[in-house]
C-alpha cells in the first residue's frame, strides 16, 4: 500500500526536487522517507499504510508557541473554501493536521481513496508555504535551526 506514496514522493525525485531520497520499511507497515529539500538538513517523512497517513513529524522543532500557532492556523486554512483551488484541500480526498508536541511542530495528511499524488503534491507544497512564511515572518528561527543565511 505504501508503493503509491513512495512513487510519488520518488517522481519529485527524479526531477530533482530532491536529493539523496530514501525509503526505509519499518515495523507495523511503515516506510520513512529522508531527502534534502529545502534545508541543508535531510527532511523525515513516515508513511503509515494502515491509516493512510504521510506525516513530517518534527517538521519545525523547538518552535515557540505564538509561531507555531500562527503556522497551524495557516494550516487549517486550506481547507476553507475561500481559499483559492490551487492552495485549497478537498476534504474527500486527504484530510490534513497539524500539531505541537514537546515544542516540535508535526504536519500530517490522511489519504482517503486513490488520492496518493494529490495528497503527496499538496502536503508537500503547504510545507513549501510553511517555510516560506516561516521566511517572511520568523526568518531568525530558519537561521538558528536550519542554518538559513542572514542574508
Amino acid at each position: 500500500m505504501s508503493e503509491p506514496i513512495s512513487a510519488a514522493l520518488q517522481a519529485y525525485a527524479d526531477r530533482g526536487v530532491f536529493r539523496g531520497f530514501r525509503a526505509t520499511p519499518a515495523p507495523r507497515g511503515r516506510v520513512e522517507y529522508q531527502f534534502l529539500w529545502l534545508t541543508r538538513k535531510p527532511m523525515s517523512a513516515t508513511f503509515d499504510a494502515r491509516r493512510r497517513v504521510l506525516s513530517f513529524t518534527t517538521l519545525f522543532p523547538g518552535i515557540e508557541p505564538a509561531t507555531a500557532a500562527q503556522l497551524r492556523s495557516l494550516v487549517a486554512s486550506r481547507t476553507t473554501r475561500d481559499q483559492p483551488s490551487h492552495k485549497r484541500l478537498d476534504a474527500r480526498r486527504a484530510r490534513l493536521a497539524s500539531a505541537v508536541r514537546k515544542g516540535d511542530f508535526s504536519l500530517s495528511i490522511e489519504i482517503r481513496g486513490n488520492n496518493h499524488n494529490y495528497a503527496v503534491q499538496r502536503a508537500l507544497n503547504l510545507v513549501n508555504e510553511l517555510f516560506l512564511e516561516l521566511q517572511e515572518r520568523h526568518p531568525d528561527y530558519l537561521i538558528e535551526r536550519f542554518g538559513f543565511s542572514t542574508e
